[in-house]
């Protein structure tokens, strides 16, 4: 379900604007009665079409500069293309060249329901030639009022990524954030937001519940790090090395995790909902965490604990919840995925040799061409297997 921002715009120095394009958001209708015209009148009943609330947005931020539709409707077309074929990078790196502008947003909007809905949208930085961030998450109520606020919430994060590197100056030394956690207390942790701390090595170091969202963690060492409830929310955090760190009750929402190393580290009661783990190494982690709409493709988790922990049954079942996870082509072998929601998941490649998977949910999950099928523990002690998506 959609978190709502808070009330007020979000506002950024006019000098700063950068151009944008937005295109069109392309409607999906995968319910079980596919109706697109009636699902296009129920967007447009909001008042604006999808892409026109999201231009909309980011102009009000006051960090970007739409172009005017019609604008981009004409540069698709002068390339051949339409929208809807249009939801690559090489496409969107190709249009923003065209238009002359710095970035690209595209978008997908599908129905799953009368009540459920799905947005996704992905910002390209043209002049580097790759995406800034992608977003993604659950619409839940009537589309008609719930539209306006999806779109605000979708541009503040789309907005909160591309404004994540530090202005000059917040780039921290290893000394600084040592100071900075000496002088906290348990009433006022320290704050890391948005500061710059990549490639430091802090390897061993307690940082007493700091907020570490939206800070720039690339390359850096945790290595043994102290990193219990700490908030690393929108953190950019790829290539760092978390070995043997504790994560434990961290809130993780939307981090960059691609190519980390997480080898041995714990994530207990973690959240790490939407977060990004492409290519990471969590080999022989122990993981109890929120990892719903989490990208894991080609993550590593050989040998890792991803189940149920009955020394906490008395307060509630404490398991790993990666329903709609995107898993696709990720190491198992001997992973403990007992009573794991693995609900919607995509499992298509994944090596599960060995693993047990015991009491999991495998409700419409998708395991075609899984690997090491025949030597699975559990398979046929696990839920709604009847419901999974195998070869046949």
């Amino acid at each position: 379900m959609v978190p709502w921002p808070p009330a007020g715009p979000y506002q950024m120095p006019a000098a700063t604007r950068t151009t944008v394009a937005v295109v069109e958001i392309v409607a999906v209708d995968a319910s079980a009665a596919p109706d697109l015209d009636a699902m296009r009148a129920r967007l447009s009943a909001s008042g604006k079409s999808p892409e026109d609330w999201l231009a909309d947005d980011l102009a009000a931020s006051g960090r970007y500069d739409p172009v005017p539709a019609p604008r981009v409707v004409a540069g698709l077309a002068r390339l051949g293309t339409t929208s809807r074929e249009c939801g690559d990078v090489d496409c969107a790196v190709r249009l923003g060249r065209a238009l002359g502008v710095e970035r690209v947003v595209t978008g997908q909007v599908s129905k799953l329901s009368n009540l459920i809905w799905f947005l996704y949208a992905t910002m390209v930085d043209v002049p580097a030639g790759h995406a800034v961030h992608h977003e993604e998450f659950e619409i839940k109520g009537n589309i008609t009022d719930l539209l306006p606020k999806a779109m605000l919430a979708l541009s503040r994060r789309l907005v909160a990524h591309d404004s994540a590197a530090p202005a000059p100056g917040e780039r921290l030394t290893r000394e600084e954030v040592l100071a900075a956690l000496a002088a906290a207390t348990p009433q006022h942790p320290a704050s890391f937001a948005g500061k710059d701390l990549s490639g430091l090595d802090l390897g061993g170091v307690d940082f007493k519940r700091a907020d570490l969202s939206r800070s720039r963690l690339v390359r850096t060492n945790f290595a043994g790090a102290q990193l219990f409830s700490a908030t690393l929310t929108e953190a950019v955090a790829t290539g760092a090395d978390f070995t043997g760190a504790n994560l434990d009750v961290s809130v993780m929402y939307r981090v960059d995790l691609r190519h980390a190393v997480l080898r041995d580290a714990s994530l207990f009661a973690a959240i790490l909902t939407g977060a990004d783990l492409s290519d990471a190494d969590l080999t022989h982690a122990r993981v109890i965490a929120v990892l719903g709409h989490a990208r894991l493709v080609r993550a590593r988790l050989a040998g890792a604990n991803l189940g149920a922990d009955p020394g906490n049954q008395p307060m509630g079942l404490m398991r790993t919840d990666a329903a709609d996870a995107d898993c696709t082509e990720a190491d198992f072998t001997g992973a403990n995925l007992r009573k794991m929601n693995l609900t919607r998941a995509v499992l298509t490649g994944a090596n599960l040799t060995d693993a047990d998977l015991t009491g999991a949910d495998l409700a419409e999950t998708d395991m075609r061409r899984i690997r090491g099928r025949e030597t699975i523990r559990g398979l046929d002690k696990a839920l709604h297997v009847e419901q999974a998506k195998f070869n046949e």
